[in-house]
């Protein structure tokens, strides 16, 4: 009988043992953890209400629960759950790790491992505390910071943990993340190897964002606009939860702020999304606007921020049920304007979207605590993916839109030629007509003339080195400086020839020249401005010539034009083109010398220029024409 009762005191003392020990993770294969990490998903003893002393061994908790999890659906009691099914309460958490090497440092991140406010214990030592968590829910104070805990087990390879949690803000509770366990040194390796990756990561979608900026502001192009937003908000997401960056680079960011930082993609991704898709298609929101859809996103953004944080972070499960119902949205239309319409890019385009949402996915998936692909983070390469493949599509689209302009830029260079005599509407008032309607088929007039003939010097060569808007960009800034010289000395533009004009000063040789070399003087400034922005130094040619020119109209009762027909006008262009042969900025025939020299004396002035005769022109049709440079000491009389 004693041998009886002592076994069965012995049975009791065991089960006491096992009882008193809790819950209990076996870690496989330690030696492991040089070199690896494990991620600990198993039943942990829960205390609800308090916070169990780590060396307090006798008291039984409440229930065992799988972690991670929310404390919102646990099996407690009904005057419980009216706490805990909104988040709020406090508890302890314990479990004992075995079969860990001795005098080995191990640790585990922390970041986001509970809700707002937790503190750890190995054993009997505190080994970290993220915020102020107490009993006393209410008075919680929050915070999480990217570290980590460490400790040492004990000489038998054994260490009990005991987590502290309490959420009075929040509206889920509990302990929501895994213990992810390995030897010190391994975390070190792959901790600064992770923070490089994700560091140039940020700097290229940073580089992406900046650029699509660039070409917003200069292109005024909405699309680049868009997706520069999308990648920067999806991009918050990364940078605050899956690895955050920010809270790296400012470690005082509060934990209220990080939170709303965190939510902005959830809301923000449908609306840029679609709004983006507007942007390269508009035919896929024919029927719902795209901005109607967007709405709600500037709707949750306000609310996200205005809101306090208690407030807006249960507003989560309305915005996640918003972006689903959008990206719903958004690609079945998209899907079927593909089918209307097939075309390999829009569904490359469809497909990078469905990558998109299905990162989107498990990432909502990992944070509820369901398995997905064996808690693999999938955000972050979907991201990159949609990225590259929009980028890509964006790049498809500019070098269409570059072909398309080179088509329009040869062809505006054809109609120019073709329509070389055409004359703008300004001449109308030279034939003393208020108004076109005036106008009859067939009037023509003799008038007397100075013609201006001006041309950039090696155009073609500088343009194939440039991209189209580069092309418009200098073309404009110079005609720009020179139209409202002409305008200033009464001159009339006659037409523009791609980077060649054409103006006439009525009854006026001395305006001409004078507005060549103000002209000139304009073009140093010009070449200053153009060297500041890195464009290509541009200088031209002008030449100048006196004599009649016949403008009227020409063409039928249906289609009537402007014309001036002269060969005094091609004279001048091709005294421009002398400039070329000998290399004077400004040269004017003797006829436009003599007439500005009698149009100065008949006013009583005295007729006064920098110049000197060149040479005998043989390249014009009359042998006995000479050419005379035209300079001051600011343009000299170097082209």
């Amino acid at each position: 009988i004693m041998k009886k009762i002592i076994v069965f005191l012995s049975l009791l003392f065991i089960l006491f043992q096992l009882n008193a020990q809790g819950s209990v993770y076996k870690i496989e294969k330690p030696e492991n953890l040089m070199n690896s990490k494990i991620s600990i998903e198993t039943n942990w003893d829960f205390y609800w209400g308090k916070f169990v002393p780590p060396y307090d061994k006798n008291s039984k908790p409440d229930i065992v629960v799988s972690a991670p999890s929310d404390w919102n659906k646990y099996p407690l009691s009904d005057d419980i759950q009216k706490i805990t099914k909104t988040g709020k309460g406090s508890g302890t958490y314990r479990l004992t790790l075995t079969n860990l090497i001795p005098d080995t440092k191990y640790v585990f991140p922390v970041y986001k491992l509970a809700y707002t406010a937790f503190t750890i214990y190995a054993d009997n030592e505190l080994i970290y505390q993220a915020g102020n968590p107490v009993t006393e829910w209410e008075n919680t104070i929050a915070e999480q910071n990217f570290e980590t805990a460490a400790f040492f087990p004990k000489s038998d390879g054994t260490v009990t943990l005991t987590i502290f949690v309490s959420n009075d803000i929040y509206r889920k509770g509990g302990l929501r993340g895994k213990i992810t366990l390995c030897e010190e040194q391994y975390y070190k390796d792959t901790h600064y190897r992770s923070l490089c990756s994700y560091s140039i990561f940020s700097g290229i979608l940073l580089m992406i964002v900046l650029y699509s900026i660039l070409i917003f502001i200069i292109k005024k192009e909405k699309s680049y606009l868009y997706l520069a937003l999308l990648i920067l908000t999806i991009y918050t997401r990364i940078v605050s939860s899956i690895f955050p960056l920010l809270k790296t680079l400012f470690p005082a960011l509060p934990f209220s702020m990080m939170l709303k930082i965190e939510f902005i993609s959830i809301f923000c991704i449908p609306g840029f999304i679609t709004l983006y898709i507007d942007s390269l298609n508009k035919n896929i929101f024919k029927y719902i606007p795209a901005k109607i859809l967007a709405v709600p996103s500037y709707i949750f953004l306000i609310l996200d921020f205005v809101l306090p944080i208690h407030l807006a972070n249960r507003l989560v499960p309305f915005e996640q049920l918003y972006m689903y119902s959008i990206l719903t949205i958004d690609s079945l239309l998209f899907i079927l304007s593909t089918i209307k319409k097939p075309d390999f890019l829009s569904s490359l385009a469809i497909l990078s979207l469905v990558f998109l949402a299905i990162g989107a996915t498990g990432d909502i998936l990992l944070i509820n605590h369901i398995s997905f692909l064996h808690g693999l983070q999938l955000l972050a390469p979907s991201f990159v993916q949609f990225a590259i493949w929009q980028i890509i599509l964006l790049a498809y689209i500019q070098n269409k839109n570059y072909q398309n302009i080179l088509d329009i830029n040869q062809n505006l260079v054809e109609i120019n030629k073709a329509y070389y005599r055409f004359v703008p509407k300004e001449f109308l008032k030279l034939l003393s007509k208020k108004d076109i309607t005036e106008v009859q088929l067939g009037e023509y007039k003799v008038s007397k003339a100075a013609i201006l003939s001006a041309d950039i010097r090696n155009f073609t060569a500088i343009s194939e080195k440039l991209v189209p808007i580069q092309v418009f960009d200098l073309l404009n800034s110079y005609l720009r400086r020179v139209a409202p010289l002409i305008r200033k000395y009464n001159g009339i533009i006659e037409k523009y020839l791609g980077d060649g004009i054409i103006a006439i000063f009525p009854n006026s040789a001395e305006a001409a020249l004078n507005c060549a070399i103000e002209i000139q003087e304009e073009m140093i400034k010009l070449r200053e401005e153009f060297s500041e922005r890195g464009m290509p130094q541009i200088r031209i040619g002008i030449g100048i010539h006196y004599g009649n020119i016949v403008i009227g109209t020409g063409g039928n009762n249906e289609r009537m034009t402007e014309i001036s027909l002269s060969k005094d006008i091609d004279i001048a262009i091709k005294t421009e083109s002398e400039t070329k042969i000998f290399k004077h900025p400004i040269l004017a025939t003797v006829q436009a010398i003599s007439n500005a020299a009698n149009e100065a004396r008949k006013e009583g002035r005295k007729f006064s220029f920098c110049g000197k005769t060149v040479t005998e022109n043989s390249n014009l049709h009359d042998k006995s024409l000479k050419l005379f440079s035209i300079y001051n000491e600011q343009i000299g009389d170097v082209l």
